[in-house]
């Protein structure tokens, strides 16, 4: 009877594992290089003459660091890219203002490609503000997050599953065609799998690591860290994450691994693994009273 009930009490035990959730909760740092080479040079002529290729500051990765021929320094820095796989949130970290514009620009939307389909784009290969149709090879997402009015104060955003007629719009300048695309057009094509709204806080660069645990260097000026419920995503095969602003001037890239976010189990699911639990303990409690009637009866008079 011994040995019954530790089996018992293993049942238990697995059953309750199974329903668990897992505690290893926070943000994980997700940033990924964004494929283009990190070059020191002044573009002699044109719309970017005199500006340097990479931010000088002393950031770390793609903290610190704008595309070529871009404008090198702290407001337009995009820093990194955080998720936590228990609540399918992706957190972003940037030296631009998402709420703000700057010179007329604002930040872009999240593209992400869930199947690897997505080419980088040939600086050069095509004019700015050039409406990229979904089909186009150069493109391959199966999600935006589509920011509302975020130049104006909004603060909503829309998750959106991409089609064959869904149509993007490049960086507003040629010489960044490296960040493309910026902006998703929004269409009938698109389909609307949730909505919600984001708010902005602003941390130094210590903040970022002490709270966040993320490591960006010593940028200097203002981080603004926000985050996107991704929930109504199929993520679980893994993602790519890529967000520039309009202009195109800073590329920054995340990478979730396939397998990595968790599966929250439906509310029928929990009901299920509640009554299991409750069956397994009302047969521990007959075998405890059998034993214990088998016990009695054996027992010298």
């Amino acid at each position: 009877m011994k040995n019954k009930s530790l089996q018992t009490f293993a049942a238990i035990s697995l059953a309750l594992a199974g329903f668990q959730l897992s505690s290893e909760g926070g943000y994980v740092d997700i940033t990924a290089y964004d494929g283009t080479a990190s070059k020191t040079y002044k573009v002699s002529g044109g719309p970017a003459a005199g500006k340097t290729s990479s931010d000088p500051r002393p950031g770390i990765g793609e903290s610190g660091e704008v595309e070529p021929a871009s404008v090198a320094n702290a407001s337009w820095d995009l820093r990194a890219m955080a998720f936590d796989v228990n609540t399918n949130s992706l957190m972003i970290v940037s030296g631009f203002n998402p709420l703000a514009l700057n010179d007329g620009i604002s930040i872009g939307d999240v593209f992400i490609d869930i199947n690897n389909s997505f080419t980088i784009p040939q600086q050069g290969s095509r004019p700015h503000l050039t409406y990229l149709p979904l089909s186009n090879s150069v493109v391959g997402f199966e999600y935006a997050i589509d920011l509302i009015s975020p130049g104006n104060g909004g603060l909503g955003y829309n998750i959106v599953a991409l089609s064959q007629g869904s149509t993007m719009l490049t960086g507003a300048y040629h010489e960044n065609d490296l960040s493309d695309p910026a902006t998703l057009v929004a269409s009938g094509a698109d389909t609307i799998l949730s909505s919600g709204t984001f708010s902005v806080t602003t941390k130094t660069d210590a903040q970022v690591l002490a709270d966040l645990g993320l490591n960006i260097g010593t940028n200097g000026g203002t981080n603004y860290v926000f985050t996107f419920d991704l929930s109504a995503a199929s993520l679980a095969g893994g993602a790519t994450f890529r967000l520039t602003e309009t202009c195109g001037n800073d590329l920054l890239v995340g990478q979730l691994a396939a397998n990595s976010v968790v599966a929250v189990p439906e509310t029928s699911t929990w009901v299920m693994g509640f009554l299991a639990i409750g069956a397994v303990l009302v047969l521990w409690r007959k075998q405890n009273k059998v034993a214990a009637s088998t016990a009695k009866a054996l027992a010298p008079v």
